[in-house]
Order: structure tokens, then sequence, then C-alpha cells
């Protein structure tokens, strides 16, 4: 049985197909779901929020496109997609989040303004919707200006944004605890995993991995979480090379079930 605050992103299995993805989630029995848009518009949009619908599956999280935050021509575009997945989210639960931005030879100053002046309308829109509008830090520089969640505290005060909290992209914050009680009402959604802290044969420290099978304190991380007053999901994001060796089928059902055991204990 599943517990009721989990959920599994599409990330698990990003390189299936939605069709693919909705024969698992049948299997599993799940009654929450992150999605990607991207993958809802390759399958056929209207279809695929059927297919939903037809299942009562809520999403918890709807991943848009980022902005170019270096190419203010393109954010009116970017705009009427994330206001797209807003909408969705209106209709069938769950935050709409994207990744900050990238922009090499600026400073954070300087992108946290861009990125405010970016996503102000579609704050406003998500406001109306009663929808969150969040960004996800993360370790990759190519698509984030935002590392820690100590920056991304500030960046959400200072955009109106809500924030993404991934074990699997905060895992080096000193004290991992107080970086998550930093965020505080902020956040939108927590997100599990497990991470390799050192190399492991050929998997490098980083990789994420099922929960239970890494170097992360993840009861310590859902308390935390839960410590922060958040009443929402955890959602399992399961990428790279450890569970594409494993099989993403493999991986992800052995992540719903590791899941399940840690949110019985600290949420019986």
């Amino acid at each position: 049985m599943i517990h009721p605050r989990l959920s599994v992103s599409e990330m698990c299995t990003y390189p299936w197909t939605f069709a693919e993805e909705l024969v698992l989630w049948d299997s599993l029995d799940l009654h929450h779901v992150g999605v990607l848009d991207a993958k809802l518009s390759a399958h056929g949009r209207d279809e695929a929020i059927d297919a939903l619908t037809s299942r009562s599956l809520r999403l918890t999280t709807l991943i848009a496109d980022q902005f170019d935050l270096g190419a203010p021509e393109t954010w009116e575009a970017t705009r009427e997609e994330v206001n797209q997945a807003i909408d969705l989210a209106a209709l069938r639960g769950g935050c709409v989040y994207i990744t900050p931005g990238a922009g090499p030879g600026r400073s954070f100053d300087e992108l946290t303004d861009a990125l405010a002046a970016a996503a102000a309308p579609c704050v406003a829109h998500a406001a109306s919707q009663g929808v969150r509008l969040a960004i996800e830090p993360t370790q990759r520089r190519n698509r984030s200006f935002v590392h820690t969640l100590g920056e991304a505290a500030e960046v959400a005060d200072r955009t109106g944004l809500a924030l993404i909290v991934d074990l699997g992209n905060c895992w080096r914050e000193p004290d991992l605890a107080a970086a998550v009680h930093q965020v505080g009402d902020r956040l939108a959604v927590a997100q599990l995993c497990d991470v390799l802290a050192h190399d492991r044969g050929p998997l490098p420290a980083g990789t994420r991995v099922v929960p239970g099978d890494g170097d992360m304190p993840v009861e310590t991380f859902l308390n935390a979480v839960l410590e922060t007053g958040y009443t929402g999901l955890f959602e399992l994001e399961l990428v790279g090379p450890a569970v594409e060796a494993e099989g993403l089928d493999s991986a992800t059902r052995r992540a719903v079930d590791r899941a399940n055991t840690f949110l019985e204990k600290v949420l019986p």
C-alpha cells in the first residue's frame, strides 16, 4: 500500500514515454505523481490530462521550462508555457517549478533581479489560481545560479517564488537539518532520494541512489522537513547512472518500497 504522502516524479523514468509511465503507475497504485509539461505535450496534452483524470491521479509537481535570463526577448513565450502549466496545476493539484537559470559572467544579484523580472507575471498568475510557482536550486551550474538552500531562501524572498527542496541537490549542506529549517514556509515540495557521499566503484560522489542505498541521513531529512510545518507530499526523484544500471522499473519500485518504510516510521 502506498503511503498517502508519497509521490513519484516522472524524472524517475525520464527516458520512458508517458504511456509507459502510466503502466508503471497503475501497477504501483499511485495516487500522486510529478510530471514534466514537455512530456504531456509530447504525448498529446488533452489525452494526457484525460489519462490523469480518469485514474484520479493528482499532481505533486509540474516541471516547466526555465527562463533564459540572458534573453529577455524570449521571456513572453516562456511565460505562456509556464502559465499553461499553472492552469493545469490549478485543475490537477501540485506546484509548478522551474530551474532558476544561469548567466556566466553575471553576479548573483543581477541574475536574481533578472529572474524576478522574468517570472513576475507568472508569480502573479499562480497566486490568482491558488498555485505555488517554485524554483529548484541545483548543483548543475549550467542550469542554475542558485546552489544552496541559503541562496535559495534569499532568491525566494526577492522574487516571490517558492522552493523545491530536493535531497539530491542539498546533500552537501554542512548542517542539512538547519538548512532545511531555514527554508521554512517557502517550501513548496520536498523531494526524496539517497546520495553517495563518496566515490563507490565506478559511481562518483553525488550519484543518486534508492533511499537506504546511499550515505544520506534520510530520516533526518524527513524530520527536518516536517519540523518546518510542511504538510505536503514527499516526491521520489531518482536519476543517474546507478538507477540506469539497475533498470528504471526495478529502481523505482524499490524506491517506492523504501520510501514507504521511511514515511511509515516518521509519519505512522
